[in-house]
């Protein structure tokens, strides 16, 4: 095994040198004990060429630069996510639940659900090893296998654990190749989502009681019995707020949660034009 920096502890050295053979160990930053300082990432390179991260998706902070793979990885990503754009448009996390088995971290809201067929290791779109939930919708897919077969320049593997050569992918449903093979869904598919959110939260504060009725009839059309209605509280004293007019606001800020990126984006337009 070559290091490209010498900082790792001995032992994790040890435990990947047994199970990925000659694999390459690429690290960031560590300490001289066994623990590894926050915001640091260790990846290796497994035995059949794919980078994988010893990170959480939610963490990794690993975008890919589609214009600087080559033509051939470009069109691998590209055919893989077909695929699991297939998978998504002709299944649903509530048909798949009856049938797939929820992750145990949150069984009553998985966030996976893992397939139950002998055939869902390696990169099968239609038999992946799970399907990728967010708010009881099926936005993405994972794939895993010991180890997965090459991916290309473009994804970024997976594992959880340094002495198991395991590598897991996710892939999500998107026809950006970009943000399907960005790990962390908050600098992906979520990206611009965020900023809506940011953007319109405070925006709200400028509205008067007119415009604060119009945006919130459309919310409201919008999120239907998601949105739980607020009621008025306390009076306007000493020039504080008005309470009717908070009501709106917090109502409005509420929805945000809720409101995917194509309906917020029409809010935003519907603010802007005021």
């Amino acid at each position: 095994m070559r290091l490209r920096k010498s900082f790792v502890c001995g032992t994790a050295v040890a435990a990947l040198v047994g199970s990925l053979g000659a694999s390459t160990l690429l690290v960031s930053s560590a300490s001289a004990g066994h623990s590894m300082p926050k915001g640091s990432t260790v990846v290796m390179t497994g035995p059949t060429g794919n980078k994988v991260e010893m990170v959480e998706p939610s963490n990794s902070t690993y975008v890919p630069r589609i214009a600087r793979a080559s033509a051939a990885d470009r069109a691998e990503a590209q055919n893989l996510l077909n695929g699991v754009n297939d998978f998504c448009r002709t299944h649903s996390a509530k048909g798949l639940r009856g049938r797939w088995r929820a992750g145990m971290s949150n069984p009553s809201r998985p966030t996976h659900l893992f397939n139950p067929s002998s055939r869902s290791r390696g990169l099968h779109t239609a038999e992946p090893r799970a399907a990728l939930v967010d708010n009881g919708k099926l936005v993405g897919v994972m794939f895993t296998g010991v180890p997965l077969p090459s991916l290309g320049s473009i994804p970024r593997a997976h594992s959880h654990n340094m002495s198991m050569p395991v590598e897991m992918v996710h892939v999500y449903c998107t026809h950006n190749l970009r943000d399907a093979f960005t790990p962390n869904r908050m600098l992906g598919v979520k990206a611009d989502l965020e900023a809506l959110r940011l953007k319109i939260r405070p925006a709200v504060m400028n509205l008067n009681g007119h415009q604060l009725h119009v945006v919130l009839h459309k919310v409201r059309d919008y999120a239907g019995s998601k949105l739980d209605p607020v009621s008025p509280s306390g009076t306007s004293a000493n020039g504080g707020p008005d309470p009717a007019l908070q009501a709106m606001r917090t109502e409005i800020r509420n929805s945000l949660m809720i409101l995917s990126e194509a309906q917020l984006r029409s809010v935003d337009a519907l603010m802007r034009s005021f």
